[in-house]
């Protein structure tokens, strides 16, 4: 819980210089007394939290400097180009932009709340007194109850901020600039990943549609040569059908694939805030799977606090949730301001510009809430609650981010041999089909060897392609579990 200080009056000097002179307006000796009182702040002083991710990583890794533009390891011209108009047009983003520029403009709002008001006043009306009200101006003698009066002057205030409550209000604003600025990296940084990440299934799907495609064509190949040899008499009708049928449910399942591709395509189109239409032609066309880097580094455990925008707002929240306390507690002590008015008044358009037309007020105006009925320490109780909240926050985004990252880590790291086991396995099975088709051109096998071979090598190829697409997933995972990528933007 974050403590709340003692609170009591600056000491009795400020006093003491109001009563040791007497005056008949404002010195600027009593002008020095008010600013060093609002020197005074009340509320605690935000210190950041200890850093508790001291220590190396658990997962084997490189300790270099992430790199925070890794999607140009994958060496893809066109993801690169999708990136970069995310980064330009993405609607969730330039959402996040709208609200950083809105904390900003509070934040500057809050900061000139704090210097001399000034405001412009100016009216003409005609007025006209009751005869029956409390002034009996029905019995003076010449005296006109209707007149006009003209009147136009400024009026100023300022607040003398005694126990800090506007300094801590622009304190708490411009923590929560400084938090919606690293909201927006993270949205940016999320943006990123998903664009790889759709990108990694648009790549994937194609590659499971050739891959799906070619096994449909040798499986409808085998279905036409055993079609061949059971009119020749040299197999049974009950291999054609086997044969034919597992050729016909190969084709039937290319459609799916094909939807899948292409809802990946329209994903990316939303995510770079374009039509689908834009990006059909140039994503449909077939290309390749990018490939992961053999190596990813890591960084120093400890520069998550600095990398991580979610850590980041969540330690500037807990500043700005700091800053509140002073805010409330402020509102126990009496609140001074300076208030001056002046301007010209007369009745007459004639008088108005002359010296007797001038009128002016200047003086002190103080408020203190006596007795709120508790409300004012309430809302201190609340804003220190809400501080507690703020801070476990905090040490919860550094926990989830150290879990992720290293999780992350350990399943890149699975993933990447698996993709290599696939691919050996890929590999084998491809030289096994190739001996079975031989062996079945040869009559030395029957249809069942080879129709097992091609059902093998189809399912190492379709594992070979998923693990490919499932490291990718896991790299961009990684990367997002190390904050890698949100500095590009900000």
């Amino acid at each position: 819980m974050l403590p709340v200080p003692a609170i009591s009056a600056p000491s009795t000097p400020a006093k003491a210089g109001v009563q040791s002179r007497p005056h008949n307006g404002w010195t600027p000796a009593f002008a020095g007394v008010l600013l060093a009182l609002s020197a005074c702040t009340v509320g605690p002083d935000y210190a950041r939290p200890a850093d508790t991710t001291a220590g190396q990583w658990l997962a084997p890794t490189e300790s270099t400097p992430v790199d925070t533009s890794w999607w140009h390891a994958l060496n893809d011209p066109v993801l690169t180009e999708l990136v970069d108009q995310a980064v330009a047009r993405n609607l969730d983003l330039k959402e996040a932009e709208a609200r950083l520029r809105e904390a900003r403009a509070n934040r500057d709002a809050a900061a000139g709340r704090r210097l001399p008001q000034l405001n412009a006043t100016g009216s003409a009306t005609q007025n006209q007194l009751s005869e029956n009200g409390q002034i009996p101006v029905g019995n003076i003698p010449g005296f006109d109850r209707s007149f006009p009066l003209f009147d136009a002057g400024f009026d100023a205030a300022w607040e003398i901020d005694l126990w800090g409550r506007n300094a801590r209000t622009v304190e708490a604003a411009g923590a929560r600039t400084e938090a919606a600025e690293a909201a927006r990296h993270e949205t940016l940084m999320r943006i990123i990943a998903e664009v790889v990440r759709s990108y990694a299934d648009l790549r994937g799907a194609q590659a499971r549609y050739a891959s799906a495609a070619g096994d449909a064509e040798a499986q409808e190949g085998i279905a036409r040569l055993v079609n061949e040899r059971y009119r020749a008499g040299e197999s049974a009708r009950f291999d054609w059908l086997r044969a034919d049928a597992q050729a016909k449910s190969t084709r039937a399942a290319i459609a799916g694939i094909d939807a899948d591709a292409k809802a990946a395509a329209w994903r990316l189109a939303l995510l770079t805030g374009q039509p689908p239409e834009a990006v059909a032609e140039k994503l449909l066309a077939p290309a390749p799977l990018p490939h992961s880097p053999a190596t990813v580094a890591a960084g120093l455990r400890s520069d998550l606090l600095r990398r991580r925008p979610d850590i980041v707002q969540a330690e500037r929240e807990l500043a700005a949730a700091t800053a509140d306390i002073g805010v409330a507690s402020a509102e126990l002590f009496p609140r001074l301001s300076l208030l001056g008015s002046i301007g010209q008044q007369a009745q007459s358009g004639g008088d108005f510009f002359s010296g007797g037309s001038t009128r002016f007020s200047i003086g002190p105006s103080l408020h203190w809430p006596i007795f709120a009925g508790g409300t004012i320490r309430a809302n201190i109780r609340a804003a220190d609650a809400r501080a507690d909240a703020a801070g476990a926050r905090y040490e919860s985004a550094v926990l989830t981010a150290l879990s992720d990252s290293e999780t992350a880590l350990n399943r890149y790291a699975a993933a990447q041999v698996t993709r290599a086991d696939r691919e050996t396995a890929r590999t084998q099975t491809a030289e096994a089909l190739a001996l079975a088709r031989q062996r079945f051109r040869a009559g030395e096998d029957d249809l069942i060897v080879l129709l097992d071979a091609q059902s093998a090598y189809s399912a190492a190829e379709r594992q070979s392609i998923d693990a490919r697409i499932a490291e990718l997933q896991a790299l961009v995972a990684l990367y997002k579990a190390l904050g890698g990528g949100w500095e590009s933007g900000g």
